[in-house]
């Protein structure tokens, strides 16, 4: 059975405590409400956007937007200014949220490796090898995981959060061990799961610690590790045999709008289109010494 939650709840609850307890930084954009909005005749009405400007107005009240082209002239002194108040950026993560399904019956497909409860969550392909090509491409730079909480209901998620140790209560597994699997089961959070089609146990994996061991990184430009990050996973996700016409598509939009010209903003504009549709939340580990 489906535990007893949305998917995006655990995600938004889960960003906010990762947010809280470790020193990462939700790239500009990545976790606000809507995007930077532009239309097709280049003018922006996008609350978010005229709300991070300083120029806020009432939700009912007529509003004409100003040329495009403006506002990214804006937007990129305003990220620029951000990322620099950031400590250096250690490294890149990139999450894959997944609510599983709990099996109760003994007739379940994994049941003989745990004789008991388990958590399971498919492993689709398209979805796999998006994030194995990131792994490949990043390598030692970056990790790419799936998260999954432990959890039956809402209300264990609700206290799960309330008591800041939601983290402790998800499992975690690297993409790149999954890879060729088409599920993963667990009963715990974070300690040790079971990859099938052909069984395969994974071993402890724990979230916070390999945070702390980022610290040993060298430290990188900000500004041009995140420029290149998005590039990198631009050119990813456009040649993408799955949802690259999509992407193409709706980065056109900003494309044609003359937003590329401005390298901060259109990696922004690129990552949030990828987390749109993709579901990958990318995150950047910090320097918090």
């Amino acid at each position: 059975m489906q535990p007893k939650y949305e998917e995006k709840t655990f995600e938004s609850y889960f960003n906010t405590e990762l947010d809280r307890r470790a020193s990462i930084y939700f790239p500009f954009g990545q976790v606000q409400e809507g995007g930077i909005g532009a239309d097709a005749s280049g003018f922006s009405r996008s609350r978010w956007l005229w709300w991070r400007l300083g120029n806020p107005y009432f939700l009912r009240m007529p509003f004409e937007g100003v040329n495009l082209r403006e506002a990214a002239d804006e937007m990129e002194i305003y990220i620029g200014r951000e990322i620099k108040n950031i400590p250096n950026i250690k490294a890149n993560l990139f999450f894959q949220y997944k609510r599983p399904e709990l099996i109760t019956s003994k007739f379940g497909l994994e049941w003989s490796h745990w004789h008991q409860n388990y958590f399971r969550y498919d492993i689709y392909q398209e979805q796999q090898d998006l994030l194995q090509h990131l792994a490949s491409k990043f390598g030692t730079k970056a990790l790419i995981l799936y998260a999954s909480p432990a959890l039956e209901d809402v209300n264990d998620l609700v206290d799960a959060k309330q008591r800041k140790c939601l983290i402790e209560n998800t499992n975690f597994r690297p993409a790149s061990e999954l890879t060729g699997h088409h599920r993963n089961t667990y009963i715990k959070a974070g300690t040790y799961s079971i990859a099938c089609s052909e069984p395969e146990p994974m071993e402890r994996f724990d979230l916070l610690h390999q945070l702390e061991a980022f610290k040993g990184n060298k430290s990188i430009n900000n500004q041009e590790s995140i420029i290149e990050v998005a590039n990198t996973v631009r050119n990813i996700a456009l040649r993408d045999s799955v949802f690259g016409a999509a992407y193409t598509r709706e980065l056109n939009i900003y494309v044609e709008a003359g937003i590329d010209r401005f390298p901060l903003l259109f990696s922004v504009v690129s990552m949030s289109v990828f987390r749109e549709l993709s579901g990958i939340q990318w995150v950047l580990a910090l320097d918090n010494q």
